[in-house]
């Protein structure tokens, strides 16, 4: 497979990104998600913490700073979580994804980041993903859960932050991760898992018929260990394509989409050691889609920019993180700074890094 640019290119990858600090959390983070839990206009931060049978909730200042985090104990190893308003009062919710006892729980949010218990939903075995759509075009929001005993579990919603177990489907080895979005442009919700077994190696594409069940799975081949994906319009075309991110030989698949919910496989590039979660945004200003990548082995950041056809300049400008980041996501802080930064949690560390961007404009890539 190639990379993202010739020999003959000469490339600078420019500084958009400083670390602004290290906060501690719970014990081995797993995740990480922004949204405005106390309605201030300022992002906040969950974390969850598989050992230390807790979520971390940090209450933003709007400048990179947070107050002093507030634990929510939730026994039973919580994996994975998702923010979403989930009985419709105006607060945002979580749904967690608890390996230890193989359920989904609900907390209901009161708008001040502080957080009750609803109720939870079996998961069969170890669930360790979780996306968020209307899967039945009732206006209520759904659930889809990655479950490692190599099914996928739909919760329909209610919108009373109660949900209905809908269907549970059986495919591949090893789901690490599971992603809505419509990727056939019929105005549906489908639904994108990566399975990270050796029999498996793909993305699978899950086609909704808007009833809240979905088509027969088409699989696509990856790279070693795909552990996540992002949905994007990488090269313009304005249908969606895919990255997927491969945990085994460093690398990202790319797959461009046809707008008919099929792809082909672009141009495979590189990361550092063990990347394990990728998040998109353009972060120099370009109008190109960018990827920053958290690279688990090498404890460090990729952020690599877009060149607007469905590759990126190499080589990628590197931050350190803290040990072993296992997910990062973009963030804009307060409603004064809209340019993102980065958070990456940080499972061995036991901290999340905030990264605050720098000023993009004078750091913009030559065109080709």
């Amino acid at each position: 497979m190639g990379t993202a640019c010739t020999p003959s290119e000469s490339h600078q990858a420019p500084d958009l990104f400083y670390l602004y600090k290290t906060i501690e959390v719970g014990k081995n983070p797993t995740s990480v998600v922004a949204g405005d839990l106390n309605g201030d206009r300022f992002a906040d931060l969950v974390t969850t913490n598989i050992s230390g049978d807790s979520l971390s909730i940090l209450l933003g200042n709007g400048d990179g700073n947070f107050r002093d985090a507030i634990t929510l104990r939730l026994p039973e190893q919580p994996r994975a979580v998702a923010l979403h308003d989930f009985n419709g009062d105006g607060n945002l919710d979580l749904a967690v994804a608890t390996a230890g006892n193989n359920r989904v729980t609900i907390l209901l949010g009161d708008g001040t980041g502080h957080f009750t218990k609803g109720d939870s939903y079996s998961a069969v075995r170890s669930p360790v993903s979780l996306a968020v759509g209307d899967f039945n075009r009732d206006g209520k929001a759904d659930l889809a859960v990655a479950l490692r005993s190599d099914k996928l579990l739909i919760l329909l919603g209610r919108g009373d932050g109660s949900f209905l177990q809908k269907g549970v489907y059986e495919y591949g080895d090893t789901p690490t991760s599971v992603t809505a979005a419509d990727i056939n442009e019929d105005g549906l919700i489908d639904l994108l898992v990566t399975h990270g077994g050796t029999m498996s190696n793909s993305v699978v594409v899950f086609l909704g018929k808007g009833d809240g069940t979905f088509r027969t799975p088409v699989p696509y081949k990856t790279g070693h260990s795909p552990l996540s994906v992002s949905v994007l319009d990488l090269n313009g075309d304005r249908h969606v394509d895919l990255l997927v991110v491969n945990g085994e030989r460093d690398d990202i698949s790319v797959f461009f989409g046809k707008g008919d919910g099929t792809f082909t496989q672009g141009t495979s590039f590189g990361a550092n050691a063990g990347p394990i979660s990728a998040v998109t945004q353009d972060f120099d200003g370009d109008g190109k889609t960018d990827i920053a990548v958290a690279n688990n082995m090498s404890s460090d950041l990729s952020v690599l920019l877009g060149k607007g056809d469905g590759t990126f300049w190499q080589p990628p400008r590197s931050y350190r993180t803290g040990t072993a980041p296992f997910a990062v996501t973009a963030v804009s802080f307060g409603p004064q700074d809209p340019r993102p930064g980065l958070v990456t949690a940080n499972n061995l560390g036991n901290t999340v890094s905030i990264f605050l961007a720098k000023d993009p404009r004078s750091h913009l890539v030559p065109s080709n």
